[in-house]
């Protein structure tokens, strides 16, 4: 497939400038919109004033978070659609990238800032936010992560901006990105944050005995992998992560195999839990050649509605 093409290319192209990272000039910073306590209003009162400007592509923001040493520059992309701040608060995406990569690459293979482009189209745009990882990668193995922080960091600053409908803040993620997607669903809520639902694509279960996973919301949960995985193989990664979330919203064990998608039902209230396999993709394909919006579709169905994905294959 193309796709599977270009993701390689991208991978490639990430792995070798990963260790170069350090050494980029700083992105440019662009001043963040006062918080509810800095200007002294109610959050309601911020978040009816949109203060982000709808531009094309993605535009790079630092902003300041909790690093391994101390308090450190991190940089995320923000794309802006058409119809933001036209009507009210809208959703956001907040897409987490795969080891050796960054948040652009990311929007480069999976297409999302395009497809928030063609939902404010259709009259339901939605923010897209890609933080970059430290030298490329996530430190998604601890509950205490510096990385946690800073994605809700990101989210804050974003809802600050009073273009934000809080009810809406979705995190996605693939690979590394998917563990850390996870752990975000793990944590739950923080500065003021509540998730809505959370998507991982080749990602396993981030819990482990220095790191359990005791979510204290119910969130809607979608795992997803290629069934041609051979890096991430769903049987032994996919398949478990999914399964985990089962068992922490108490819902009723699987029914079918993991080579069928599904979704488990008796869930706490609040939660859902669905596992999509895609036939022939592997670590590496996002979409079809036909419909490069395959997957980004589906996610967002599940997020935003919680349809769950039974579409196997392209079409």
């Amino acid at each position: 497939m193309r796709q599977r093409i270009v993701v390689a290319l991208v991978l490639v192209a990430g792995l070798v400038c990963a260790c170069d990272r350090a050494a980029a000039p700083p992105a440019r910073t662009s001043p963040p919109a006062p918080s509810p306590q800095q200007s002294g209003t109610s959050p309601t009162a911020v978040e009816s004033r949109c203060t982000l400007s709808p531009a094309e592509g993605l535009q790079r923001v630092t902003t300041q978070a909790r690093g391994p040493l101390g308090t450190v520059s991190r940089t995320y992309e923000l794309h802006v659609p058409p119809g933001v701040g036209k009507a009210g608060g809208v959703p956001l995406l907040v897409s987490l990238h795969g080891l050796g990569q960054t948040g652009a690459m990311l929007d480069a293979i999976t297409g999302w800032s395009a497809f928030a482009d063609a939902r404010a189209q259709a009259g339901s745009p939605f923010i897209v936010a890609l933080p970059d990882g430290l030298q490329s990668t996530w430190f998604w193995g601890f509950g205490e992560s510096y990385d946690v922080d800073f994605l809700f960091r990101v989210i804050a600053d974003v809802r600050a901006t009073g273009c934000l409908d809080p009810s809406a803040i979705y995190v996605d993620g693939w690979s590394a990105g998917g563990y850390m997607a996870q752990r975000m669903a793990c944590v739950g809520e923080a500065r003021g944050v509540t998730l809505a639902g959370v998507h991982s694509y080749a990602g396993g279960d981030p819990a482990s005995l220095v790191a359990p996973c005791a979510p204290p919301v119910a969130l809607p949960v979608l795992l997803s992998d290629g069934l041609d995985d051979q890096l991430s193989a769903p049987l032994w990664l996919g398949f478990p992560a999914f399964t985990a979330w089962g068992r922490r919203y108490s819902c009723a064990p699987p029914a079918l195999s993991y080579a069928e998608p599904q979704r488990l039902s008796g869930c706490s209230a609040g939660a859902a839990v669905a596992w999509w396999p895609l036939d022939g993709f592997d670590h590496l394909t996002w979409s079809c050649d036909g419909d490069r919006f395959f997957q980004d579709r589906a996610v967002w169905a599940f997020l935003t509605r919680r349809v769950a994905p039974t579409a196997t294959t392209c079409h």
